[in-house]
């Protein structure tokens, strides 16, 4: 993945020098994430950024801020040895209050940061440029508890003792196997070892240290006293979920029978339950692989999630902490899309370009593309473009046709799993609201209405506006498929409480032009389903001509 993010930051670099983008050189701030710091904090936030010129300052932690001290250490060694600037990069060991004073001071600046929510909204209060990776309750859906499922539980729920991103939270399974005795038995071969070192030299990563103290919050119990394994068996799907990051938890929601999972009752039930708490995967395992593809088939195309895994109960199961982006199995963290802004800036895809996430289109690349004509295909877009009267507006509306063409169509993967990855429509079902103010502009809003007035995602949105807002209300008229309304901002707060849609967007009154790919990720879903199957026509077959794919309409 490392090197696939090499070769985006290239191409963002030629773009730069082209003329088509400004890559902001303000300082980076980098919160560094307790696991996978090599990876996710200190190569893909540090070095990504540093390639391109922007200055980066690698937070300390409370706990293990060690490793990221030792890390700076040798980065700033190496930058010696090979006569690269040292502000470029800065090792910042200050207390949280501290970290915040620094954040309030460098507004313009980008934040990246992976971790809870709950952190991510704290921040967000201080650094507006937050990117933030969150995690979510992972879901594996097994219509048998196997032997072979077992160990696909056992494995990614103590991965790192819960520490990865993807590690397993939540199983869904028949009601026979959601016993303590089948939830003991999960874990019966889990490995408890004397230190990391014991670890790293048996290549154990889901192993337990020896001396690990129990942990239980309210409501779990220990399977074995004196041992870290907490778990919770519930009558329904859990109304609240914690992911009690490294340490090792298991929510467990009975199915009344194998019958149940061919019950559409229940598929509309778990993806209810998987739109409202937004894992960042779900596996599904069924005794064949079609029945596998099928209870997939209807969840996918009724959630929005960005990692999707089928497998078997028998031979080769599907597990959560199972992606490899280099293979474009792409994976990340989105919080519910109805409050992605409480949280990050945009969203965060692995594999892709740190520094695009604070990128903008240059003026002078927006105007020529204004006076790009449309081609046949998307004259139905001729009204909404038209009507623009900031030439920058216009400019990025084309830049962001040529971007929902080239892109609305799924795509295969490349590794020894069969996969499929791309951008996606709404959940069948789900809407998103618009709201215009009395001042929002026709220009600013045209730009977050194209990617669903030109796709298949049209039918998905309805317009809510101001009735001071005749301008806009005016230049409208010509939305004939698409649901107006026109309300004043009580009415409106009102019917979206009562509701609680997908999401709510109000248009905001201003606008930087970011790159389009993270502009989009903000509206619709995106991300990989694949196949423990090499060369699955049959997933393919099933999965390519699903509705859920983004496709441009025809009119």
């Amino acid at each position: 993945a490392g090197t696939v993010e090499k070769r985006m930051n290239d191409l963002l670099f030629l773009e730069e020098q082209d003329g088509i983008i400004n890559i902001s050189r303000k300082p980076a701030l980098i919160g560094c994430v307790s696991n996978f710091s090599n990876y996710l904090d200190l190569c893909r936030k540090v070095l990504r950024n540093m390639e391109l010129g922007v200055p980066t300052v690698a937070l300390s932690r409370n706990n293990t801020t060690q490793h990221i001290f030792r890390w700076a250490v040798i980065l700033l060694n190496l930058m010696k040895q090979h006569n690269i600037d040292l502000g470029m990069f800065t090792f910042l060991s200050c207390d949280v209050v501290q970290q915040r004073r620094v954040m309030s001071k460098f507004q313009d600046s980008p934040f990246y940061f992976t971790g809870s929510r709950a952190i991510a909204a704290a921040i967000k209060e201080v650094a507006p440029n937050l990117m933030a990776s969150t995690g979510g309750p992972n879901t594996m859906v097994a219509t048998q508890l196997s032997e072979d499922i077992k160990k696909a539980v056992s494995v990614p729920a103590a991965i790192e003792n819960s520490g990865q991103c993807t590690a397993l939270r939540h199983l869904v399974a028949p009601a026979s196997a959601c016993s303590t005795a089948a939830v003991a038995s999960i874990f019966k071969d889990t490995k408890f070892l004397s230190s990391p070192l014991e670890a790293l030299e048996q290549n154990e990563f889901a192993a337990i240290l020896e001396k690990s103290p129990p942990r239980l919050e309210d409501g779990y119990e220990l399977l074995t006293p004196g041992q870290p394994f907490a778990y919770r068996i519930n009558s329904d799907y859990p109304a609240t979920i914690d992911e009690h990051w490294r340490k090792v938890y298991l929510d467990v929601t009975p199915v009344k029978d194998k019958d149940a999972f061919k019950n559409l009752k229940f598929v509309q039930k778990l993806s209810q339950w998987l739109i409202e708490h937004q894992p960042i995967a779900l596996a599904v395992n069924g005794e064949t692989y079609e029945e596998a593809y099928r209870i997939t088939k209807e969840l996918f195309e009724t959630t929005s999630l960005v990692v999707y895994s089928i497998g078997s109960t028998e031979g080769s199961p599907a597990l959560t902490a199972q992606a490899r982006p280099q293979d474009a199995e792409v994976f990340g963290e989105f919080p519910g899309r109805h409050e992605i802004d409480k949280f990050t800036k945009f969203p965060v895809i692995v594999p892709s370009s740190t520094p695009a996430y604070n990128s903008t289109y240059t003026e002078k690349y927006l105007r020529t593309s204004s006076s790009v004509s449309l081609p046949s295909s998307l004259i139905y877009c001729k009204n909404l473009l038209n009507q623009t009267e900031n030439p920058l507006a216009c400019g990025y509306l084309v830049v962001l046709m040529n971007y929902l063409v080239e892109a609305s169509v799924p795509r295969e993967g490349i590794g020894a799993r069969t996969s499929l990855y791309g951008l996606q429509a709404p959940p069948r079902g789900c809407h998103t609201y618009l709201r215009c103010d009395k001042d929002t502009s026709y220009d600013y809003f045209a730009i977050y209405l194209l990617p669903f007035f030109m796709t298949n995602a049209r039918s998905c949105v309805s317009v809510s506006v101001h009735p001071d807002n005749t301008e806009l209300l005016k230049k409208i008229d010509f939305l004939k498929d698409v649901p107006v309304v026109v309300e004043q901002e009580q009415q409106f707060q009102k019917s979206m409480d009562e509701e609680n849609p997908w999401n709510v967007i109000s248009i905001p009154s201003s606008f930087d032009y970011p790159l389009v790919g993270q502009f989009v990720s903000l509206l619709l879903p995106l991300g990989h389903i694949k196949c423990t199957k090499q060369n699955d026509n049959q997933f393919l077959n099933i999965f390519k001509e699903s509705e859920k794919w983004l496709r441009v309409k025809s009119n």
